[in-house]
């Protein structure tokens, strides 16, 4: 693997520490967002869904950095980047499957109400 550049760098330390962050917050139920109320009491598996990506992000985030401060070795890294990137593959798929389905019900709400 090649030598991450400063701006790599920064990017994968601030997935590593937000993602997480964002995780506790939403788990903990910490957000006053009247957006993310919303969605917990009508999509929650979306919801989860969401937050298993985030942790997916954050895991591939820290064995980047792992493997360029030598921590563990580039075999292990290139065998364990692609091994997440399947389940994010999956997670991906249903993020959009679960989407379209929370805009259409949003939708399907909001011309019944008009």
């Amino acid at each position: 693997m090649h030598p991450l550049s400063n701006f790599d760098l920064y990017l994968n330390f601030t997935v590593a520490v937000l993602m997480p962050i964002l995780i506790v917050v939403n788990l903990m139920d910490l957000s006053s967002s009247p957006f993310s109320a919303y969605l917990w009491r009508e999509h929650p598996n979306l919801m989860r869904v969401s937050l298993v990506m985030l942790g997916l992000l954050a895991l591939n985030a820290m064995v980047t950095l792992a493997e360029h401060y030598g921590l563990i070795s580039t075999a292990i890294a290139d065998y364990a980047i692609p091994v997440l990137g399947i389940p994010f593959m999956i997670t991906s798929i249903a993020i959009i499957w679960l989407s379209v389905r929370a805009v259409t019900q949003y939708l399907r709400t909001r011309r019944s109400q008009a």
